[in-house]
């Protein structure tokens, strides 16, 4: 009986744990999944161009950019594009945005950006290599650089118009 009793808090400690646990991965994914991260150096973007112009870091600096990482056959991605779309129309030459397809086929990717409207540059990813550099751990994922080509901030999941916007105000 006495090593039940001292077995019962040590239970009831992991079971706290796992629900702070819990509760902040949910947190998470509710609250949109954005971080702010230390500033580092953002790796090279992959130079195959789906819709031109191909960009490069170099091209970039001087104002904020928004780096999104999708593909053609992520829900969560086309819940987004409409979004990126109409950021990309208002941000009138201060920020840029550039969308880079993941680990998918030319072919599928390229009728995902007609139907999407997209008018800003979409840069192909097939090998995953720059997926990686950058740290991808899910679809879709928006990095912001500020000018000078440093990730500045992580977003995971679909997020607002407002959200990015602020983002890349916050990084200018």
């Amino acid at each position: 009986m006495r090593r039940a009793w001292r077995a019962a808090p040590r239970a009831r400690w992991v079971a706290a744990v796992g629900l702070v646990v819990a509760a902040v991965v949910v947190a998470e994914v509710v609250g949109g999944g954005g971080s702010t991260d230390t500033a580092r150096p953002a790796p090279p973007l992959p130079t195959k161009a789906l819709r031109p112009p191909a960009v490069n870091l170099t091209a970039l600096r001087g104002k904020p950019a928004l780096i999104d990482f999708f593909a053609s056959w992520c829900a969560p991605c086309a819940e987004e594009a409409p979004t990126l779309r109409r950021l990309s129309a208002s941000l009138a030459g201060r920020a840029t945005v550039v969308a880079v397809d993941w680990d998918d086929s030319g072919g599928a990717a390229r009728a995902f950006v007609r139907k999407q409207g997209w008018s800003f540059p979409v840069l192909a990813d097939t090998s995953g290599a720059a997926g990686e550099r950058y740290g991808l751990i899910g679809l879709p994922t928006s990095f912001v650089l500020d000018p000078r080509g440093r990730i500045v901030a992580t977003f995971r999941g679909p997020q607002s118009e407002a959200t990015l916007r602020r983002a890349l105000l916050e990084a200018a």
